[in-house]
């Protein structure tokens, strides 16, 4: 019964991010935060989908800097920092996060950079 449960948790995130990532795709971030906030709700604790959590959160910062918006890759940055229990990543996931926030950290720079310029 109890790896039914574990298989429940996770076919529920995987299903949910399937729902939300188009409405991501189209560019709609306010009518995406509030269903991100639900899926991160799912399965609180759990190690397996904190894991799920951090690298979705991830992607997301990396699509939003591919697409030009590093405030929106912030944001999602910083989200996870939040929300994520730091006890549940491993190092891979870590520093992935890092890394995504080395470049975010960069494009933010670069946009002020350009914006004082003018």
């Amino acid at each position: 019964m109890a790896a039914r449960v574990v298989r429940d948790a996770r076919e529920a995130f995987v299903e949910r991010v399937k729902a939300i990532d188009p409405i991501f795709r189209r560019g709609d971030l306010k009518a995406f935060w509030p269903l991100l906030r639900e899926l991160m709700d799912i399965g609180p604790g759990r190690p397996d989908l904190s894991k799920k959590k951090s690298h979705y959160l991830a992607s997301l910062a990396a699509r939003s800097l591919a697409r030009g918006d590093p405030e929106a890759a912030r944001a999602f940055l910083d989200y996870a920092d939040r929300s994520i229990d730091p006890a549940h990543m491993t190092a891979y996931l870590i520093d992935e996060r890092k890394e995504f926030r080395r470049h975010t950290d960069a494009a933010l720079a670069s946009k002020a950079a350009l914006r004082d310029a003018r």
